[in-house]
């Protein structure tokens, strides 16, 4: 009898290291590997060897190109990934959503700028290996390239600002395609640093480019509320059909000029920006107060009623109803039961701490 038990102990024990052996398996693969971002890894060839992952190619049906790099589309996700301390690296990523909301109103080709080496998807680590990246001025290798790059007019190119300027895998991707001759616009995903070095160095790696100077960059915390913000940017450039000038006009704009450049702002659909872009062209004084925010006091109050609370940081357009002033965020603010948003700069974000004196605003587009 103890011989027969002994038999069946030793298969349990056979049976239950196995199946750990293949636990361990799994979960090494899911955490680790040299694949790109999990949701767009590529099969494995059944010969084993790596898989040949496809180019984008411009068929001829458009001369507009969307090149974008995103964190969530150069990670391998571990399981243990957190959504709330690592929320750019889930699918979809910030610039990863932005370039796909170009894409829609341009109808351009979508082109994911990937490395062969993904990075980690704890954001710490990640940052860890792109200051490497920087510090020797590396130039990761690319999973994937462009075809016919001839084809591209115009070009929309979207980045995430790494250590006060781009991800190297970025200067890759100009350093493979001439973009000399061609119509340059950015977009851009970033946290404090605002867009810091970044348009400086892209000017650098692409000299023959005609960069614009209508930048649409936003918060990382906002990315995934700037749908109408950047489409109704793409549309000021002039891009997008029939439909998209459409709502274009239903999308009013403001223009703020000063002495140090243009912000345009695109409203919300309240009855306290409606009320505000009922009273232009105005001609107001702007105001410092405290460390991010500029003000002015438009001549009649705003009606307040149904308008949104104001959230987030540079680009917000708000009022503040106890006091009857506009607000013109440049920097991140807490919240204030008193405090409505009006609307969200499109351009010129980074020219909103630099305001001062005399204004005009009026009516854009």
């Amino acid at each position: 009898m103890k011989k027969w038990l002994s038999f069946l102990l030793a298969i349990t024990m056979a049976i239950s290291l196995a199946a750990c052996g293949v636990a361990e398996q799994e979960d090494s693969g899911a955490a680790g590997g040299s694949g790109p971002a999990a949701e767009q890894t590529p099969e494995t060839p059944d010969d084993g060897g790596e898989a040949e992952l496809p180019a984008a190619e411009n068929t001829g049906e458009t001369n507009v190109l969307v090149a974008y790099f995103s964190w969530a589309d150069n990670a391998v996700l571990a399981e243990d990934v957190d959504a709330v301390s690592s929320p750019s690296v889930i699918p979809p990523g910030n610039v990863q959503q932005l370039a796909g909301w170009v894409q829609e109103e341009t109808g351009g080709d979508l082109f994911a700028i990937r490395v062969t080496d993904p990075y980690p998807s704890d954001w710490d680590s990640c940052l860890e290996r792109a200051n490497e990246e920087r510090g020797s001025d590396a130039r990761p290798e690319l999973a994937e390239q462009v075809e016919n790059l001839e084809g591209y007019d115009t070009v929309f190119l979207g980045y995430p600002n790494w250590w006060y300027g781009v991800p190297m895998a970025l200067l890759t991707f100009l350093g493979q395609n001439d973009l000399s001759g061609k119509d340059v616009y950015l977009f851009c995903s970033h946290g404090t640093g605002g867009l810091a070095r970044s348009v400086e160095i892209i000017t650098e790696a692409a000299a023959g480019a005609n960069i614009s100077d209508s930048i649409f960059d936003c918060y990382e915390e906002e990315a995934a509320s700037s749908e109408a913000g950047i489409k109704a940017w793409v549309n000021e450039l002039g891009f997008g059909g029939e439909d998209a000038r459409e709502n274009t006009q239903a999308v009013r704009q403001i223009r703020v000029e000063f002495d140090g450049g243009t912000v345009v702002y695109a409203l919300n659909d309240s009855a306290a920006a409606e009320a505000l872009f009922a009273q232009l062209p105005l001609t107001v004084e702007v105001e410092d107060y405290s460390t991010n925010e500029k003000i002015f006091y438009p001549p009649q109050a705003l009606d307040t009623t149904d308008a949104p609370p104001a959230e987030g940081g540079a680009g917000v357009l708000a009022y503040y109803a106890p006091w009857g002033d506009v607000v013109l965020f440049y920097d991140s603010f807490g919240p204030n039961a008193s405090l409505y948003e009006l609307g969200q700069a499109v351009s010129g974000t980074e020219l909103i701490g630099q305001m001062s004196g005399t204004v005009n605003i009026e009516a854009a587009g």
